[in-house]
């Protein structure tokens, strides 16, 4: 049984943790956000609003659980965050289950509207019966409609519970891998949990890229497939984007004992933390009362921790020696009522944060982060839609790329920054400078976004049809020369504007010309599924010198190859953005007592939602919708859904702004922590020098196991007005 209180074993549980949470939060999430979109035609600020309500979840419970947990048992707390993490999973998809069937709806709407033609008629104009026909124009009732509250709240509600779950991860996780390793050990332990926080992307954005070429209602009855003659490049396309989520919700169940079942402390660290008690003691010249070795205050007299620097005026002293003391009582049970241990637990947490927010280089490293995290959490959000916007990627191929090229570049940046702070041993000094060379490199490539395709003009939205442009000309009213849905070509169909179905139509000299929608178009022919394609439109230009080679359903294909230097640009800039990371968590480790070490990784955390990750998705969810040329507008309702063509230079520049002045706040930020602060940071937790003397070793061994059992993070710094100055 040794093997599972192993390192090796605590590790392997710690990194499914955080497979489990990147697959989830980093990977389905972001490449469901198109899809969920479209199915419930909601806005891209609206998307932005969900994705916030897993920093909400975050940093309401943060402080409570870095603070309870870290002083109790922290396995318990993880499993107990895997567990609400697969809740989260589940409720995720309840919108999918509740909602109306996504093919019937659509495709009665296409087959009413979908060609020019008189309504009632279906797409082969054949008559509809009355009712049928009465039928497709009747709206559906308030709470199936698209968008709706219910819809919302269930999203926000599963994330918030991501969030809530997700939350002693990186606080009491890191702490526990941490204090269980030992310095030495530290960066490299940390590098691999890392990694795999960012490789757990890489499945999601896989996984998701396969479900995403299925229907969305694919466990439907056949016979609703006849109407929806669509496939992945039709706008309306809406992939099988839930069932990652019940996988993952599965797997996190999975995890949830082997993690209850972990020590508190594992048995192979019980020699380093008879050490680690001493840290700030040998560097601090500060003597370590019975309270902040985990001991009872009663005892205050029974043990003394030091003193370990020289007597006044000894200026050769003789090598420091940690004593141990002479014999540690058991621990008692707690008496009292409840309500007296809470307050004995609480009341120091104010004094707590004082004395981490009023650590300078803490909180410089501490806001960097926020802004770094601010252009990385928001890009890395909506890089899937990014692609499928600026290059006409499909969203299967958008999601392949993200889990092929960006998050293994992340996690290889990730363990690469970690190896390298471990091999060379780089101090607190060397480590921030190392960083600043990372965040210049990814700088200069943040041009990357300069580099984007411009989609074809779409006839009648942004230029003119065809037949109109000779007639141009006797228009004096500028109003008049504006583009128009409606022209001569179309004046004979009835088509209505909130029903989006591109068309494209290649002409034989190579130019592309896109409708949107066959109706608009002109055509009055039928639809051939076969060839997927349209016969007989009239405003497609036939009198030309080349006329029209063929008329096929969706967007127009691209043909800029700006996708691949983008993506060369893209994969350097992944592995150093994201090298940032684990070097300065190994600084804001060595720059807090050892103590409040989770209270001070949950400070931070909050910190850097507060800032950064919190309006990143708001932030960048505008820039989308800044952006939008049109949007889709429901018939019945009026409410205005997602974005069906966006404007791709403004797009371009406004990720380029953002990427730019981030990355520069947050390189000036580590500039200035080394400038004030590099002579106050500490490197070693332990001198090379210092001997250890134990006296009653046995029974100093059995008090460490019932301390390491109980209450080892009581905090030394928050209980210091008792210390023996």
């Amino acid at each position: 049984m040794q093997r599972f209180g192993s390192r090796n074993w605590m590790l392997l549980w710690m990194c499914w943790f955080c497979t489990v949470q990147g697959l989830l939060v980093n990977g389905l999430v972001p490449s469901a956000i198109t899809s969920i979109e479209r199915r419930f035609q909601f806005s891209s600020s609206t998307i932005g609003r969900i994705m916030q309500f897993y920093d909400f979840g975050y940093v309401l419970l943060c402080i409570p659980v870095s603070y309870f947990g870290g002083r109790h048992s922290k396995p318990m707390v993880l499993s107990m965050g895997l567990l609400l993490m697969a809740l989260g999973s589940f409720i995720f998809t309840m919108p999918h289950n509740l909602s109306d069937s996504y093919t019937s709806t659509s495709g009665a709407e296409e087959s009413s509207f979908g060609k020019c033609g008189i309504p009632g008629t279906t797409t082969f104009f054949e008559p509809l019966s009355g009712a049928s026909a009465e039928a497709l124009k009747t709206c559906p009732s308030p709470e199936n409609q698209p968008g709706t509250f219910r819809y919302v709240f269930m999203f926000c509600l599963a994330h918030f519970l991501h969030g809530i779950g997700a939350t002693p991860l990186f606080t009491l996780g890191v702490s526990y891998i941490d204090e269980n390793v030992g310095p030495a050990l530290s960066s490299l332990y940390l590098g691999v949990f890392y990694a795999f926080a960012i490789f757990g992307p890489a499945f999601g954005f896989l996984m998701s890229s396969s479900f995403l070429q299925y229907h969305t209602d694919f466990l439907q009855p056949e016979h609703q497939f006849a109407i929806v003659n669509i496939d992945e490049s039709d706008p309306k396309w809406v992939g099988a984007w839930w069932i990652g989520f019940q996988i993952a919700c599965l797997l996190a169940l999975i995890a949830v004992f082997p993690i209850l079942s972990l020590p508190k402390v594992l048995p192979e660290s019980l020699k380093w933390h008879r050490t680690r008690l001493h840290e700030e003691t040998l560097q601090g010249g500060r003597k370590r009362t019975p309270e902040c070795c985990g001991m009872p205050s009663a005892s205050k007299t029974a043990a003394v921790c030091g003193p370990l620097l020289p007597a006044d005026g000894d200026e050769k002293a003789a090598v420091p020696t940690i004593t141990i003391g002479e014999s540690m009582p058991a621990l008692q049970p707690n008496r009292g009522p409840i309500w007296y241990h809470i307050w004995l637990d609480v009341r120091h947490i104010p004094i707590a944060i004082y004395r981490i927010l009023s650590n300078g280089s803490y909180m410089l490293i501490t806001l960097s982060m926020a802004v770094d995290g601010l252009v990385i959490t928001g890009a890395s959000t909506f890089m899937s839609k990014y692609l499928e916007r600026q290059f006409s990627v499909a969203p299967s191929k958008a999601n392949m790329l993200i889990g092929c090229i960006m998050v293994p570049m992340a996690g290889m940046g990730t363990m690469f920054s970690g190896f390298v702070v471990q091999r060379f041993r780089l101090s607190c000094v060397k480590t921030l400078k190392f960083c600043i060379a990372l965040l210049m490199f990814s700088l200069l490539l943040s041009p990357m976004y300069l580099i984007y395709c411009d989609h074809d003009q779409l006839a009648g939205i942004e230029t003119h049809y065809e037949i109109d442009i000779v007639a141009l000309g006797k228009y004096a009213n500028e109003s008049d020369l504006l583009p128009s849905l409606q022209s001569k070509c179309n004046e004979h169909c009835d088509c209505v504007g909130s029903e989006y179905h591109p068309m494209c139509a290649e002409l034989e000299n190579g130019q592309q010309i896109s409708f949107y929608s066959p109706c608009f178009a002109g055509c009055q022919q039928k639809y051939e599924p076969l060839r997927k394609m349209y016969h007989n439109c009239s405003c497609v230009p036939t009198n030309t010198k080349y006329g029209y080679k063929t008329l096929k359903r969706g967007f127009c294909e691209s043909k800029c190859t700006g996708l691949f230097g983008f993506l060369i640009m893209f994969a350097p800039f992944c592995f150093f953005a994201f090298a940032v990371g684990v070097p300065l968590i190994s600084v804001v480790l060595r720059t807090v007592d050892y103590a409040e070490r989770s209270f001070a990784l949950g400070i931070q955390w909050i910190l850097v939602r507060v800032i950064g990750t919190i309006p990143a998705p708001v932030l960048f969810g505008w820039m989308f919708d800044v952006s939008c040329i049109r949007q889709h507008l429901d018939p019945c309702s009026g409410h205005q859904g997602s974005c069906m063509l966006y404007q791709n230079k403004l797009l371009a520049d406004l990720f380029l702004a953002f990427s730019v002045v981030g990355q520069t706040i947050a390189m000036v930020l580590l500039i200035c922590t080394l400038i004030f602060f590099a002579s106050q940071m500490r490197d070693d937790p332990l001198p090379t020098n210092a001997v250890i003397a134990v006296r009653d070793s046995e029974d100093v061994e059995g008090d460490l196991n019932d301390d390491m059992n109980g209450d080892i993070n009581i905090d030394n710094n928050i209980s210091s007005d008792n210390n023996v100055q």
